[in-house]
């Protein structure tokens, strides 16, 4: 009996520490929801979680605000520690008393947000305005002119914009297409979840055979400021950097997920 309890109990550890980023992330994506359902309902429309799906590929937005001065995609990340990164590195990186951990730029991932939908509602790109918003428990250290804000900002951020782009009229057109938009059949959510999965395996794979995910070509080792990296054979050209403990971090993952179904059968 004590055997089976210490199994279910390292099964119970794995799964949670798999599924923690995404609990992290639906809290920190629903703290946001609340500070927004503040702004004035006269001036501005909110839609939280759109799951849209353009091209036959599914795209998660976390919130959009939408107002006469614009209208606003959101990308929430309830992170801890330093973040540090630029407008153009493909990852950045959030430090916790000295373990780095990598992260896909959130720039870059609400920019293909931002393009999704702007093709989506014939828009300008110049009337959709990106925010990233982050967890008062990280400390911003990111070399950028975006909107890189904590979560306690982003109405004092939102409502500092006072150019008038749409009439009042189109804030009620745009709220009821982008609503149209959505899709919450549970295949397509469990599609979009696979989709991300098999993005993260296939740039994990390619790093792992020494392949640059970006354009192709070789990874060599390199030493930096923060110690040593693989880096694009293509530089300056191609700047994509992997660190070496993601390669770590892929193989236990791995081998997580494979003692969980094992365990199951």
């Amino acid at each position: 009996m004590e055997i089976i309890l210490f199994i279910l109990f390292i099964v119970a550890s794995i799964v949670f520490r798999i599924l923690k980023p995404r609990i992290k992330g639906y809290l920190g994506e629903r703290r946001v929801s609340v500070i927004l359902s503040f702004l004035p309902s006269d001036k501005y429309k909110i839609i939280n979680d759109l799951l849209i799906e353009v091209n036959g590929k599914t795209i998660q937005i976390d919130h959009i605000v939408i107002s006469v001065y614009g209208i606003f995609v959101i990308e929430t990340k309830n992170y801890k520690g330093w973040i540090t990164g630029s407008d153009n590195s493909e990852y950045w990186t959030k430090n916790i008393f000295g373990n780095k951990y990598k992260f896909y730029n959130p720039i870059r991932q609400n920019k293909a947000h931002i393009l999704a939908l702007s093709k989506q509602l014939g828009l300008s790109l110049n009337k959709l305005i990106p925010i990233i918003v982050f967890s008062e428990d990280a400390e911003l250290k990111i070399n950028t002119a975006h909107n890189v804000i904590y979560t306690n900002q982003i109405n004092r951020v939102i409502k500092e914009y006072s150019e008038i782009k749409f009439s009042e009229t189109d804030i009620q057109k745009l709220y009821d297409k982008i609503s149209l938009l959505r899709t919450i059949s549970p295949k397509v959510r469990k599609k979009h979840i696979l989709e991300v999965q098999k993005t993260i395996a296939t740039k994990q794979y390619l790093v792992q055979q020494g392949v640059c995910p970006r354009c192709g070509h070789s990874l060599v080792l390199r030493n930096g400021k923060y110690g040593n990296f693989f880096g694009c054979s293509n530089y300056p050209k191609c700047r994509f950097t992997n660190p070496i403990e993601h390669r770590n971090r892929y193989f236990l993952k791995k081998l997580a997920k494979k003692i969980i179904r094992n365990l199951l059968k």
